[in-house]
């Protein structure tokens, strides 16, 4: 498990820069009770996509085990690093192709905000956007390629969700020790405007450097699988 660690926090920090969650924290922080409300939101986060992610690796993991480990096919074979390596063809492909807004359209903030209205916010908008969370997916393909069981598993996605909630929490935190001052609000929304601004280019460069680590990682394992074959005869 310490193997798949620097890179699954090197994701996580990417995925972190999430425009739509920083903007409602934003919100919920200039509202009556923002404390209690904006943990209530990150805690949403945290469980929708822990919850999530834990059901995407076990769901994979059953996947490998009924489809591939049945049928007599070695799980070292080259038949996983052939689907890492269309996973990483299709990060790059939608790196390249990403299309980055001139103008980002504001988030909607909640009409009432009770904690439970707050709680239940922040695991919609981290549902919603489950489908376009391709880092996501793609550390979930490792952690489900390390066969890890199911303690191990939770607690890595454990880690990984903690570093993304990292964001709402340093808003949470900034406000604690600044709220009294006038500027912190004023600062916290050009926060939000920048991020909102650099995130479509963060997450380019993030598509594009996980296709290119699956990819480059799906060759180098298919040369040592080839070279380290004796059955294998090279021309």
């Amino acid at each position: 498990m310490s193997a798949l660690l620097p890179s699954l926090i090197a994701i996580a920090a990417l995925d972190s820069l999430n425009p739509s969650a920083i903007a409602l924290q934003v919100y919920l922080l200039g509202t009556t009770k923002p404390i209690p409300r904006s943990l209530a939101f990150v805690i949403g986060i945290f469980l929708a996509y822990w919850t999530s992610g834990l059901l995407a690796v076990l769901g994979l993991n059953q996947f490998i085990q009924t489809v591939i480990a049945n049928s007599g096919i070695s799980l070292s074979t080259p038949l996983l690093y052939t689907i890492q390596l269309l996973i990483g063809i299709i990060l790059l492909v939608v790196g390249i192709t990403l299309r980055i807004p001139a103008q980002t359209e504001p988030v909607k903030a909640p009409t009432k905000l009770t904690l439970a209205r707050t709680f239940l916010l922040g695991m919609s908008v981290t549902v919603l956007e489950l489908p376009t969370a391709l880092p996501y997916f793609a550390a979930i393909e490792q952690i489900a390629r390390a066969n890890l069981d199911l303690l191990s598993i939770a607690s890595i996605l454990a880690l990984y969700n903690l570093i993304f909630v990292l964001p709402p929490i340093a808003l949470v935190v900034l406000y604690l020790l600044f709220h009294r001052q006038s500027f912190v609000l004023s600062l916290l929304q050009r926060i939000n405007r920048s991020i909102a601004i650099y995130s479509p280019h963060i997450l380019r460069f993030v598509l594009l450097g996980l296709g290119i680590f699956l990819i480059a990682d799906c060759f180098s394992h298919s040369l040592a699988f080839t070279f380290g074959n004796p059955s294998i005869k090279l021309p």
